[in-house]
């Protein structure tokens, strides 16, 4: 079908459910009834551009279905019940390639007995109101209508470009920015409704328009957030608004909250300049977030979902040197070639972060049972 005629045809079959739930302000649960409406769970989970090493690119390409097995065997090794699949250009599933490699590699993962029920895309709409050109250029209607028909309920964007405040931005002039933010959360949420209520989560990325929850909670302001709601990667909330601040933003902006991140960072001093930087750490070091007040906040705040571990912090590698984490290698890349990164050292560094995610859960009230 040519993909002029399937746009069409999508948008005048799916008109009627676009218009269900699109404007419709949020009716939120109390919290006691976010709690009991459904079983409360915790899914551990990992971002698949972690583990693109699992098939050289080539093998990815010409072999979805036995990637997908690769990718869901190297999650139970790992010790995660779900993995965030990307679907991007350089990701294990192209976006020109959707309708025919996404279904096999789900069916490849889900065959392993892992969970995958989100997607990673690259939709990033412009803060220009009257541009929807993104719409076909970022491949949207074809991969949500792909993803939706096969069991996928959310799909991360915003990770990078796209909406961002331009240098010396003050006051109305950004308020109108986001007021524009808004209008293309608007029509990602109505094609959202299209394929079936699937939930885009906006990811809290320095690139675009601010780490903290604040400037993404503004522009969903009237959507149903069923469709629309906010990836909080919690070290990058952190990197921005450490002390109490982001507790504050957790609990005003719970029911929003689609998706977590749980990432650490720590603070350095420069010796001879005294500037403070902030970075990643992994699991084992010391870090700014209590963990408990943050999974106590996700408990009580009735959410239910993934925390979805990125791991972007650096190793010292196979070969005795540093090798950041923070890369989507196929396994013939150099740092799969040169020993730097081996299947193993990513499997052990899975187990520790999923490990890490139960854990600290637990220690926050989480009964084991909830947590997958």
């Amino acid at each position: 079908m040519e993909r002029r005629s399937f746009l069409s045809g999508a948008a005048a079959a799916a008109a009627t459910a676009a218009t269900a739930l699109v404007g419709k302000e949020a009716a939120f649960p109390s919290t006691a009834a976010a709690q009991t409406a459904q079983p409360q769970r915790l899914v551990t989970q990992v971002w698949s551009r972690h583990a693109q090493w699992v098939r050289t690119e080539a093998e990815t390409r010409q072999d979805p279905y036995g990637t997908g097995v690769a990718i869901g065997e190297a999650m139970r090794a790992g010790g995660y019940a779900a993995v965030d699949l990307t679907v991007r250009d350089g990701g294990h599933v192209l976006p020109s390639q959707v309708a025919t490699h996404l279904p096999q590699m789900l069916a490849g993962i889900r065959s392993t007995g892992t969970i995958c029920d989100h997607i990673g895309t690259n939709f990033a709409p412009p803060t220009n109101a009257a541009d929807t050109s993104w719409i076909q250029t970022q491949f949207v209607h074809e991969i949500l209508s792909v993803a939706g028909a096969n069991g996928i309920r959310k799909y991360r964007f915003n990770n990078s470009g796209g909406q961002s405040f331009a240098n010396n931005t003050f006051g109305q002039t950004m308020t109108s920015l986001l007021d524009a933010v808004r209008l293309q959360y608007r029509r990602l949420a109505q094609i959202n409704a299209m394929y079936g209520g699937i939930q885009g989560v906006a990811h809290t990325h320095g690139s675009n328009i601010g780490n903290t929850v604040e400037p993404y909670a503004y522009a969903m302001q009237g959507i149903d957030p069923r469709l629309i709601g906010i990836n909080l990667a919690i070290g990058h909330v952190v990197s921005n608004a450490p002390g109490n601040a982001w507790q504050i933003m957790m609990r005003r902006w719970m029911p929003n909250i689609g998706c977590v991140a749980p990432e650490d960072v720590a603070g350095t001093i420069n010796p001879t300049t005294g500037a403070l930087s902030v970075g990643r750490v992994s699991p084992g070091m010391p870090g700014l977030i209590n963990w408990t007040t943050f999974y106590q906040l996700l408990r009580l705040g009735g959410y239910s979902g993934a925390a979805e571990n990125q791991l972007e912090y650096s190793i010292t590698g196979g070969t005795g040197t540093s090798v950041s984490l923070n890369n989507a290698d196929f396994a013939d890349s150099p740092n799969y070639t040169s020993g730097r990164l081996t299947p193993a050292i990513m499997i052990a560094e899975f187990r520790k972060n999923s490990d890490s995610i139960r854990t600290r859960a637990i220690a926050a009230g989480w009964d084991p049972s909830q947590i997958l």
